[in-house]
Order: structure tokens, then sequence, then C-alpha cells
């Protein structure tokens, strides 16, 4: 080939690549979602999806996302909670979402007699269910036409049972329950500060108990809680975190202040800089979790729990997702996540043993119907 003719063709090729730009990145392949049915210690079925990642970081982590209950709420909208999984998964995390009782597909009572008359949620059930005393019994369960709104505590009940499900999967070598994160949005906060509240006052392996007794009840008198299932909680992230008017102010600063779940499981809170409900996020930062610390009380400053905001924004909670080259969600999320774990890497899978859900005695943590 003569020299005049080469170089026309060297400058075209040039040129055609920098108009393709570099490749795209490649993704790992994505393993399809498993849908897995758990119950309720007050025998509500609940059903899940279980994405495995298909290269699995150091420590085998696990993220549990939870959507705020509501009317038209499910683990699968609205918002890109699949975006998101599929960041995590690439990321070397696993992750389990599931739909709160009433939602999606966790609408049946499978044990009435259990659901109606136990004595931790059954008086809950009979207050704030339409069709309590109806006849035959109701066995199933519906956001939209069944639950009132001041039912919200009673869903610690299914992030109980989740987290049993989780170490049963712990158990079968599918993750390590040892490092679980949390991520949710809205009033999910809420239930996460009270659940992890509570995981502080319950043993990470189920204890041995006579007469082949199994544990049943958060908090148990008389139950050596060493170690604690609060030390599995490797962190949460918050979008645009959100007080419920059902739970008190107080009620949660007490969570927030219990001095283990402070300094041993950090937080991130993510809002929109313009969100009418930015004062939420900040509530819990600076009141609940005293992120800045208190001289007066000799309570240090957090060194990995954060408050960020993100800039002009006035979109909140789930509308957070899925624009991450404008607000920087998932990037902040995955950030976060990759400094967390690495903390984590050398914690091995311990053997659990939980055969059964439990229930969350929710006046031990002055939730009241």
């Amino acid at each position: 080939m003569r020299r005049w003719m080469a170089a026309p063709i060297v400058f075209a090729m040039s040129a055609a690549f920098a108009l393709l730009g570099d490749p795209p990145p490649v993704r790992a392949q994505q393993i399809p979602p498993v849908e897995e049915t758990f119950t309720t210690a007050d025998g509500v079925r609940l059903k899940g999806l279980f994405h495995k990642s298909q290269k699995p970081g150091q420590g085998d982590p696990v993220v549990i996302l939870l959507y705020p209950p509501g009317g038209g709420n499910t683990m699968l909208k609205p918002g890109d909670w699949e975006g998101l999984t599929r960041e995590l998964n690439d990321k070397g995390f696993h992750v389990f979402r599931f739909d709160w009782r009433g939602h999606g597909k966790s609408t049946d009572i499978t044990d009435t007699d259990k659901f109606w008359d136990n004595p931790v949620t059954g008086v809950w059930n009979k207050k704030y269910i339409k069709g309590a005393n109806k006849k035959p019994v109701k066995s199933d369960l519906f956001v939209k036409t069944d639950i009132a709104d001041a039912y919200f505590p009673v869903y610690l009940t299914d992030l109980a049972a989740a987290r049993v499900h989780i170490d049963q999967k712990n158990d079968q070598g599918d993750l390590n329950s040892s490092s679980i994160y949390l991520i949710g949005a809205g009033s999910t906060a809420t239930l996460g500060m009270a659940w992890i509240s509570s995981e502080w006052f319950r043993p990470a392996i189920h204890p041995l108990l006579g007469l082949g007794q199994t544990y049943k009840l958060v908090p148990t008198q008389g139950i050596v809680v060493d170690p604690e299932a609060g030390r599995d909680i490797a962190g949460a992230i918050w979008l645009s975190a959100t007080r419920p008017q059902w739970v008190r102010q107080q009620t949660v600063q007490d969570w927030g202040r219990t001095a283990k779940l402070r300094e041993n499981n950090p937080m991130l809170f993510l809002y929109g800089e313009n969100d009418p409900l930015a004062k939420d996020s900040k509530w819990f930062y600076n009141e609940v979790l005293v992120g800045k610390g208190n001289k007066q009380y000799s309570t240090k400053e957090l060194e990995q729990t954060f408050l960020t905001v993100i800039p002009k924004s006035k979109l909140s909670g789930v509308a957070l997702l899925g624009n991450n080259a404008d607000l920087k969600t998932e990037d902040n999320i995955m950030k976060y996540l990759a400094a967390r774990q690495k903390d984590r890497v050398t914690l091995v899978r311990k053997t659990r043993s939980f055969p059964g859900p439990y229930y969350i005695d929710l006046a031990a943590f002055r939730l009241y119907p």
C-alpha cells in the first residue's frame, strides 16, 4: 500500500474509535433471582426474592432492601430497586428483598388461630385490621383495604422473620449472615432502627434450651445474649429517612441512643437538598444518633455514620434511585458499602441453628396498640 493511501485510512479508523468512545464495562452475568417463601411468628406467609451475586465479595455479605409499607408499594415498585440490585450484585453483595404482610404476594395468613390470638401481635391484628371478627375467619390480608396506618409497628415481625430466613440461608452456605446490610427508604428507617435495637437483645446463635424448646421472643428473660445478633448488622443506608406519626419521637431516640447500636451499627443518611422531608434525615442523624457527639454527656462523634446531601434535588425516598449520572445516589451507596465491608472480610460464617421465626415484644420497645 502506498504511504499517501495509508494515512487517510489510519485517520478514519481513529475517528471511528473516537466516536464510539471507550467500550462499555462488562457486567458479571446476572443469576436469575429465586422466589422464596418464609413465615412470620404470627403465621403470615411472606414472599421474597434472593439475588445471588455471581462473584460474591470477601465475607459473602448480604443486603436486605426495604421499601416503605403502604398502598401500591411492593418490592418491585415504585423505584429502581432492580437497578440497585444489579449494582450490588456486581460489587459482590447478595441481595434479599421481600414484600411486607399485606403487600405484593405476601397476603396469606397460614395459621389464623396464631395470627388472631397470639399474645404479642394478636391485639394489634384485632384492633387495626378490618375484618378481624369476620366469619368465616379472615385468612388474607391486603394493605389497601384491610390495614390501618397505626398498624405500622407490627411490620417489625416481618423483618424479624426475614432475619431468620437469612440465617437459615447462612447455615446452608448461601451467604454469610455475619455481615448484613440494610438499604431502605422513608419510614423503613424507623422500622430499621427499632429492629436493630431489638437485635442487641437477641442471641446470634440459637441458645440451648431444655425439653426441645425453641427461641420465640425478644427479649426473653434468663437467656444469655452472647454474642448479640446486633453485631451482625454491618451497616444501614436510609434514603430520605422519615418517622411516621404513629411512633413517638422519644421512642425512636431511645432506640438510637442505645450505646451498642450507636457505636456498632454505622449508618448513612442520604437526602435531597430541597426535599421538604430533609429535616427528618437531619433529625435522625443529629437527635437520634447524636452523630456529632455531645461533650456535655461525653458522647463521642461517630466516625462511620454520615449525613450526606444530594445537591439541588427535591426528590425523596425511592425517587433518588435510577439517575446516578445526576444524583450519584448509587455511587454514594457503593462507596459506603465498600468502606464498611473492608473491615468485615475476615468474619467467618457461624452456624445459627434457628429453626423458625421469633416475635419481638413490641411493648418492651415502647410500642403500644
